[in-house]
């Protein structure tokens, strides 16, 4: 268990030190900057995110499969979570948000991006779902 609290932190330190990297893309004003300043904070909150977890993983209960699968998909959905940022970032993905009613530059873009929340969404809800059962007993 120490040693998976250990690469929770180790994990969480690196998506930090990435992410403050990436903020010196968005210093140096690349191109649609605002997407690169999201896959930024983005990448800061889900790195303290991670640490979050590190910290309170002795803290749950679970059998050993079970804490590897959370321990597994929440550090997939945390570094896919990072590339498809710097994916949406790097194409200039539009967004609800960011770029409402524009369409993607080339239709494949989209596919990409939806094929990595196809295992993001359900990565991350599924980790989460593990910790807190964990936490119950």
């Amino acid at each position: 268990m120490d040693s998976e609290r250990r690469k929770l932190y180790r994990h969480g330190v690196l998506l930090l030190l990435l992410s403050a990297l990436l903020g010196l893309v968005v210093a140096a004003q690349p191109p649609h900057a605002g997407k690169w300043m999201a896959a930024h904070v983005s990448g800061l909150m889900t790195g303290i995110l991670v640490i979050g977890l590190g910290a309170l993983w002795p803290e749950v209960r679970l059998s050993d499969g079970l804490r590897r699968r959370a321990l597994q998909m929440g550090l997939t959905a945390a570094w896919l979570g990072l590339a498809a940022n710097f994916y949406a970032a790097l194409v200039n993905l539009p967004g609800p948000a960011t770029d409402p009613g524009r369409q993607p530059d080339a239709p494949w873009q989209l596919f990409v991006f939806f094929a990595m929340l196809a295992v993001i969404v359900p990565a991350t809800i599924g980790s989460f779902y593990l910790v807190w059962r964990g936490l119950r007993g």
